[in-house]
């Protein structure tokens, strides 16, 4: 009986916890907005949209990776972590939408606005 039992176990379907992508996603965002404070207090300003949209965009991929290895989404509606990696890549493409084309000029110049 005992030997039945640990062979019904682990026959037992394993699933990803629920919760992973909504940690993941709130640990980019979080780790995002201490970018973007940490930037605009230690770089020149014109530094701190670009980097933030680049973190995004990188935290995306890397989150795209995670979800490209878990197989494929899942019946349920839940959110999976391919529904993280478009989120971020959303809010990394409006932070890009964000930045003027005459702050890219500068950083790309060199001469960055002093804060």
């Amino acid at each position: 009986m005992h030997n039945n039992t640990i062979q019904m176990a682990e026959k037992r379907p394993t699933r990803p916890s629920p919760t992973g992508p909504q940690l993941a996603f709130a640990a980019c965002v979080l780790a995002s907005f201490a970018a973007l404070a940490a930037s605009t207090t230690m770089l020149p300003r014109d530094l701190a949209l670009p980097l933030t949209s680049t973190l995004l965009f990188s935290l995306a991929g890397l989150i795209a990776i995670v979800g490209r290895s878990g197989g494929r989404a899942s019946e349920d509606r839940s959110v999976t972590y391919r529904d993280v990696a478009g989120a971020l890549t959303f809010i990394g493409t409006f932070a890009a939408a964000m930045i003027d084309p005459d702050q890219m000029v500068r950083v790309v110049e060199g001469t960055c606005r002093p804060n």
